[in-house]
């Protein structure tokens, strides 16, 4: 029985090994592309799927027709791979503007529009995975917020343009999630402890929780859903104002 067949962006670590496992687990053939060649092999091995390393912007076409030639079609794209430069955005040097532009906008959609034929022939679907910075402003992290409103932008705009195609466009947008890259503050158990408390779920995230999220958007379950970024967040964006100073709730 063929798989179905989905190009993952980022795939060899973090939020996207988690969308590599859940994806490999439900059937599905997983092209893992990754910056980390090493990173995109241990991924594919683990799920049975195919490492793509590379560069994503470098001839993001050529990547996509790539993976279209290993695995005979394409039933999917989701574009996770994203990359984070922190300043002030008063600092913002020209340099990490453009490698975060290059990164998390303008190869998201190259690679979509590369993807779209194949897509439209399969009734594919593609997933791509905002933030919740894209809403609430992560000060000092310079570009990343407002990349990744532009991938939100882009997610409703490409549904509302491709779906009389039957191609299907979400996002997701995860909240705190423990990675690698996150470690640094989720191995200080005072500090691990506060942001848990923080959320009415009671518990960080895991990468497997946004994995999930991306199969239900990929599933024939979500055939009438497009156009949509989810929160995948534990509740946290919906307790925001309750971290303001308030008087005391009167008793009685």
């Amino acid at each position: 029985m063929n798989r179905k067949s989905v190009l993952l962006t980022g795939g060899g670590s973090g939020i996207g090994e988690g969308i590599a496992q859940v994806l490999g687990e439900r059937g599905w053939h997983v092209l893992v592309n990754d910056v980390n060649a090493e990173a995109a092999q241990k991924v594919a091995k683990a799920v049975k799927g195919t490492a793509l390393p590379g560069d994503i912007r470098n001839q993001p076409k050529a990547l996509l027709e790539q993976a279209v030639a290993i695995a005979g079609s394409l039933h999917a794209l989701v574009n996770n791979a994203g990359i984070i430069r922190r300043s002030n955005l008063s600092e913002t040097t020209e340099a990490d503007l453009d490698l975060v532009y290059d990164v998390n906008i303008k190869s998201m959609i190259l690679l979509s529009q590369a993807a779209l034929p194949h897509l439209k022939a399969s009734g594919g679907a593609v997933v791509n995975v905002s933030s919740i910075a894209a809403k609430h402003s992560q000060t000092g992290a310079g570009f990343y917020s407002m990349s990744k409103a532009a991938v939100s932008a882009f997610t409703r705009l490409a549904s509302a343009e491709w779906g009389p195609s039957g191609v299907r466009v979400n996002g997701v947008a995860p909240g705190l999630i423990r990675t690698a890259m996150a470690e640094a503050v989720y191995s200080v158990p005072e500090l691990f402890e506060k942001r848990r408390m923080m959320m009415p779920l009671r518990r960080i995230g895991a990468p497997v929780d946004i994995g999930r999220v991306v199969a239900f958007l990929l599933s024939e379950d979500a055939s009438y859903v497009t156009g949509q970024v989810i929160d995948v967040d534990g509740g946290f964006t919906q307790t925001l104002i309750s971290l303001l100073p308030h008087p005391e709730t009167p008793k009685g």
